[in-house]
């Protein structure tokens, strides 16, 4: 049985272009503070960075703003999530993930025309891929994971 469980994720989604990157990254933060196979619910924590993956569209030919759905602009975060005593494999809490953000994004702004793509990733590719600009996000919303059981490879306390 695990007890707790990390997994890098990519979380990308179209968002307006007047988005907040910050609040979008406090919204992915908070949506899996809880998430819930079936009746069952345990807790998880994401921390990671937050970018934009596109730049602004320029406005049309003739000089007037683009419809509202060719300007919604594509937006990131590569981070890790980590759950305490997830009921299941790591692909099941990542779905699990999934469920909740596209929940919480729907909630926030709207049917945007595709759900969120949430998925597991190398923990390289945070590290590697995660632009300098990335605002961090995590911190502020972050608690401790609830002790379960003393760890079989973690030393007794002295």
């Amino acid at each position: 049985m695990v007890d707790a469980l990390r997994v890098s994720l990519l979380v990308t989604t179209d968002l307006p272009p007047d988005t907040d990157l910050k609040e979008f990254g406090r919204l992915l933060v908070d949506s899996v503070l809880t998430l819930q196979r079936g009746e069952v619910t345990y807790p998880a924590l994401l921390r990671g960075g937050v970018f934009w993956l596109d730049r602004p569209l320029p406005p049309s030919d003739d000089g007037l703003p683009r419809a509202a759905a060719e300007e919604l602009r594509f937006a990131a975060l590569l981070g890790h999530l980590s759950a305490a005593r997830p009921p299941g494999s790591a692909k099941e809490t990542v779905a699990d993930a999934g469920r909740a953000i596209t929940a919480a994004v729907a909630a926030r702004y709207g049917d945007l025309g595709s759900p969120p793509a949430v998925m597991a990733i190398r923990s390289e590719d945070v590290r590697e891929r995660t632009p300098e600009s990335a605002i961090t996000v995590g911190s502020e919303t972050v608690r401790p994971l609830p002790v379960t059981e003393p760890s079989l490879s973690a030393p007794a306390p002295a």
